[in-house]
């Protein structure tokens, strides 16, 4: 008898995972840093930190955001695929998972289905029938009457003013009455509505830096600033300001200088009016 052996199964090996690279190391490797890849793909410096940190979710939506990924792979010379792939799984997480419960309601017996089925045609029928009936009947017994004349009213008779004479002076009341057009309100003759308080925001570049700034709730104002550049903006409520180059700007807020915002080639995001210690960091 042949002796059977035993052979322990052997554990099937987990798949290899995706191994994401350091953008950020690899494009430090290629001395580049952040203006140098805006500056060959026009693509925000949010948009391109958020691709090298795995911020997905601060990227626009897919059809643009697939594109930034490219444009910022190809620029540092690295595969992209790895990224795209980290991307898609992260869509995928975004979906719910919904699981559907299909419910059938039991149909009664086959007589009862097919009586139910013959008396609501029937029903149907008669209330066709009845109401034919009654539009044929009421287009039978009543005669047409013709449309009402409508007499076209007259126009007023136009009686002329008379013209005030040289002796006798005319007052306010009577030049409106004589056809002076009283102002209506709103225009250049009121008085302005006082405004409110304003801030004042002046930025000076002492190396070349990138800024997005957000005025109130009006649109973003994006700009690449170089050494000697200065702007003033005004805004009612707010700045939200998205700064690629901490190190190499000059900010003055209300007529006080705020110091340093930070080392140079850093990103911060930060609100005024604010406090220092509010600033935030990616």
């Amino acid at each position: 008898m042949d002796e059977i052996m035993d052979i322990p199964a052997t554990e099937s090996a987990s798949p290899p995972q995706e191994s994401v690279p350091n953008l950020k190391a690899l494009r430090e490797a290629r001395r580049l840093s952040l203006p140098d890849i805006f500056e060959t793909t026009r693509v925000g410096l949010i948009y391109l930190t958020a691709v090298e940190n795995g911020e997905f979710n601060r990227l626009p939506p897919p059809v643009y955001a697939r594109n930034f990924i490219r444009k910022y792979a190809r620029t540092v010379g690295i595969d992209e695929e790895p990224i795209i792939n980290r991307y898609e799984k992260y869509l995928e997480s975004l979906k719910p998972t919904v699981k559907e419960t299909e419910i059938r309601k039991p149909w009664p017996e086959n007589g009862g289905r097919n009586r139910f089925l013959f008396a609501s045609l029937a029903a149907v029928i008669i209330a066709g029938a009845l109401v034919s009936a009654l539009f044929l009947y009421d287009r039978a017994g009543k005669p047409v009457s013709p449309p009402p004349v409508v007499d076209s009213p007259s126009p007023a008779p136009v009686i002329p003013e008379p013209a005030p004479t040289a002796a006798t002076p005319t007052s306010s009341a009577q030049a409106t009455t004589a056809g002076s057009v009283t102002p209506s309100p709103g225009e250049a003759t009121q008085p302005p509505a006082a405004a409110g308080e304003r801030y004042r925001l002046v930025i000076e570049a002492r190396e070349r830096a990138w800024i997005r700034i957000t005025e109130d709730r009006n649109p973003a104002y994006e700009a690449l600033l170089k050494p000697g550049d200065k702007i003033e903006r005004m805004a009612s409520d707010y700045f939200q300001l998205d700064i690629g180059n901490a190190g190499g700007l000059n900010l003055t807020f209300q007529g006080k200088p705020l110091g340093s915002l930070g080392k140079p080639g850093q990103v911060i995001h930060m609100r005024l009016p604010e406090k220092v210690s509010d600033r935030k960091t990616p």
